[in-house]
């Protein structure tokens, strides 16, 4: 008697962290793809060249990314004034630069490998997800997800590299030129970033 009461305890105790590594396993599950998309580009390095690493990343990186939600912290107050035309073109073209930054900086490989190493729960369901880039007689560099759901889908908000934020970066950025020159001003500017990554990146 006394060990069919003990046993349905013992689960009801072990649900929490039952839900919890589910969580973490879904929540993973775009960082991870995207993580082995890197690796995949980077073993095709120069093979691929620069607009075949862009096309491999391209999907990738628009499925696994929420760019709603990047490019209204991105642009913080500056976002609710403008028209959803001005949106969807910023949106637009925060995307097409963010698979160009991949595509230009992960071009060659040297046994590295992405590590997962923690969670934390963090507000509003989202989580941080913590993995280290590890390769031979090199210092792993923290890589840091935070991801959140969005219709249903887990989707990745925000990456910090060794600490540093790059929505942190892009937010003080680009609210500085909205702030002396204006939106258009802006689109041109990430429009020549574009072009500038695939000018300089032959392989």
């Amino acid at each position: 008697m006394m060990l069919r009461m003990f046993f349905p305890l013992w689960l009801l105790l072990l649900l929490p962290l039952l839900v919890q590594a589910d969580n973490v396993s879904e929540a993973k599950a775009p960082v991870d793809r995207l993580n082995h998309a890197l690796l995949d580009v980077m073993r095709g390095g120069p093979q691929l060249g620069y607009h075949g690493r862009y096309k491999k990343l391209d999907p990738i990186v628009r499925e696994t990314f929420e760019f709603e939600a990047v490019s209204l912290i991105a642009l913080g107050a500056h976002w609710k004034k403008l028209d959803d035309t001005q949106k969807q073109q910023f949106k637009v073209k925060l995307t097409d630069l963010s698979v160009a930054t991949y595509a230009a900086q992960f071009k060659t490989f040297a046994g590295e490998d992405f590590v997962f190493d923690s969670s934390q729960d963090l507000k509003n369901g989202r989580l941080l997800l913590r993995y280290n880039l590890v390769a031979p007689k090199e210092k792993p560099i923290r890589f840091e997800y935070l991801v959140g759901q969005f219709n249903g889908s887990w989707r990745i908000i925000n990456i910090v590299v060794d600490g540093i934020s790059d929505l942190a970066l892009k937010k003080a950025q680009y609210t500085s030129v909205m702030d002396r020159e204006g939106f258009d001003a802006l689109l041109a500017k990430l429009t020549q970033k574009i072009s500038d990554y695939a000018k300089n990146n032959a392989v």
